[in-house]
């Protein structure tokens, strides 16, 4: 996981090394995520499917998904020539610190409703930068994080520039935007104000619904309860100073919005899977 430095909740996380397998399909239908999801294929095939299109992917080849698009590999090649990638998977306000107004990617995406074409056959420009960020990734030099932000500049950049959709038929479906639209502005209060006692009251109330109501949407779109996303939105900011800071865990706990520092240790080992000093311990060591 790339840690970002000052945007403490905005992480661009970065699996280098994945090996395509066949998804269960229905399964994936109802995993939708807001990232947009880069693949940078180095070595193997494999096909994917992207909504309704089939795309036959191979070493050198570079896929885009966007926001709540639909997708899944259904054909992973034999077990010697299965498709091997390195993952980026980019939250949509990640690239706002390097220029709000031009690379606002939730704004062109879900505001503007644009798409990125999602198969960039061969093109070598893309996959350079991205061999390079994960590269990058793996060695964990100073200066890793900032190094991997100008990357990604350079591959927004082109995107935007060579890689609209042209597709009037974007995949993000109306319902999904209505939906998202409509407890954005709750989404945004959660980022500004994840230290302080957010409730759902005040949460329906900035979307202008009643509670039941939008617990209802939250849901369908984050597949969270509103406190499930509050807690994890938490943990990720808290994760951020645990690694990057000498803070001692009371007040990452404090700073972050957790009641004392016993609660935040229980909530944290149940998202991560271990305690906060060991993963702090660990991370350090590397």
């Amino acid at each position: 996981m790339v840690i970002l430095e000052k945007n403490l909740g905005n992480q661009i996380r970065v699996h280098p090394d994945r090996i395509a397998q066949i998804n269960d399909i229905n399964a994936m239908r109802s995993a939708l995520h807001e990232d947009v999801e880069i693949k940078c294929f180095y070595e193997g095939t494999a096909t994917l499917l992207i909504e309704n299109q089939t795309i036959n992917v191979k070493a050198g080849d570079v896929v885009v998904i966007n926001p709540y698009e639909f997708h899944a590999t259904v054909k992973c090649g034999e077990e010697a020539e299965k498709g091997k990638y390195h993952l980026f998977m980019v939250p949509l306000d990640y690239m706002q610190q390097v220029s709000p107004d031009e690379l606002d990617l939730r704004n062109i995406i879900i505001a503007q409703k644009n798409s990125f074409t999602n198969h960039f056959s061969g093109n070598k420009y893309l996959y350079d930068i991205l061999m390079l960020a994960g590269k990058e990734y793996a060695q964990q030099r100073t200066g890793c994080n900032a190094y991997i932000r100008a990357l990604m500049t350079q591959v927004f950049v082109y995107l935007l520039r060579n890689g609209i959709s042209d597709d009037v038929n974007y995949s993000v479906r109306s319902d999904i935007l209505h939906s998202y639209s409509l407890i954005e502005p709750a989404l945004r209060h959660i980022r500004d104000n994840y230290s302080a006692n957010v409730t759902l009251e005040e949460l329906a109330h900035l979307c202008g619904v009643s509670k039941h109501y939008f617990c209802r949407v939250f849901k369908a779109v984050t597949e969270k309860t509103v406190m499930q996303y509050l807690r994890d939105y938490r943990i990720t900011v808290a994760d951020t100073l645990l690694q990057n800071t000498d803070k001692s865990i009371s007040e990452i706990a404090e700073m972050c919005g957790f009641e004392g520092a016993n609660y935040f240790c229980r909530s944290y080992k149940s998202v991560c899977g271990v305690s906060p000093g060991k993963s702090r311990k660990v991370n350090q060591s590397v």
